[in-house]
């Protein structure tokens, strides 16, 4: 099991019992007009006989508003029920993300049964913030092994970085050794560290301009999330996410391939992986 498993779409739903919905054969501009709470979407409902509501597809307000003279019944302007608008009550958060800026409003599905409703605007709670944190966390991992992969024991990695980042690192590791507590070198770069020694291997084969742009998304998203609480308030920022985390899926998807067969280590320009793995 992964572990964006551990956090499924229904966390962050709005219950059904919670949804304000709209009849199919209400008139839509009292519908519209209606609308004071300013509801991007509303499921449509249609009332049997015996007063039972079945949801049978969604309005899209934005896109009625945005039609010339929209008039008539609402089941004339609604979405109807398909895949496109649905998803799994215990599907990932991120595979809702992953897609919210194209369809932005979907009924969750639970059992036999749609049970609630999430939409872009979501994407500013709590557990969105838990899926994304450990996303990110699990691209820096994967660069760290894609590096280690590429120098092996060696630490000859620090030469792709700034002469100031070097002297950083290094005062990191003697301060960590001296205090019996170093692991490993690679532990004590930045995201960004890890970006630059990768974009200047001489054996990384896509477009240099387009990593350092995508992971630099990346990194500012991991900086949002960690010190803001407003880094999907707004319909632009919350698709800059879902842009975001797309592009930190494909690069995850490229290192983990990258280098899985073995080549030889450079040679090291220092000792301190050494040092570690004597001190070990």
């Amino acid at each position: 099991m992964h572990f964006h498993d551990w956090l499924p779409v229904r966390l962050i739903a709005t219950p059904r019992s919670s949804l304000r919905t709209c009849r199919s054969d209400a008139d839509l501009a009292e519908v519209l007009a209606n609308n004071v709470e300013t509801f991007d979407h509303l499921p449509v409902v249609r009332v049997s006989e015996d007063a039972t509501e079945t949801i049978i597809g969604l309005l899209d307000i934005p896109g009625v508003r945005a039609a010339t003279a929209p008039r008539g019944a609402v089941n004339g302007w609604m979405h109807p029920i398909s895949e496109n608008i649905l998803i799994g009550a215990d599907a990932s958060i991120l595979d809702f993300v992953l897609g919210a800026d194209r369809q932005r409003c979907r009924l969750v599905v639970s059992g036999s049964e749609i049970s609630g409703l999430v939409s872009l605007s979501d994407l500013q709670k709590l557990p969105v913030r838990a899926a994304l944190f450990a996303t990110i966390t699990h691209c820096e991992i994967t660069m760290a092994s894609a590096i280690r992969r590429e120098f092996r024991d060696s630490d000859a990695w620090l030469d792709r970085l700034s002469n100031d980042r070097q002297s950083k690192i290094r005062e990191e590791i003697a301060t960590s050794t001296n205090d019996d507590g170093f692991v490993n070198s690679l532990l004590f770069t930045q995201f960004g560290d890890k970006v630059r020694i990768i974009r200047k291997s001489p054996r990384f084969q896509w477009s240099r301009t387009k990593f350092k742009k995508e992971m630099g998304m990346v990194e500012k998203l991991r900086n949002w999330i960690v010190h803001a609480n407003d880094y999907a308030s707004t319909p632009s920022a919350a698709e800059e996410v879902c842009r975001t985390v797309r592009a930190r899926d494909k690069w995850v998807d490229r290192l983990t391939q990258w280098l899985t067969i073995g080549i030889p280590a450079p040679v090291s320009s220092g000792s301190a992986s050494r040092r570690g793995a004597q001190r070990r």
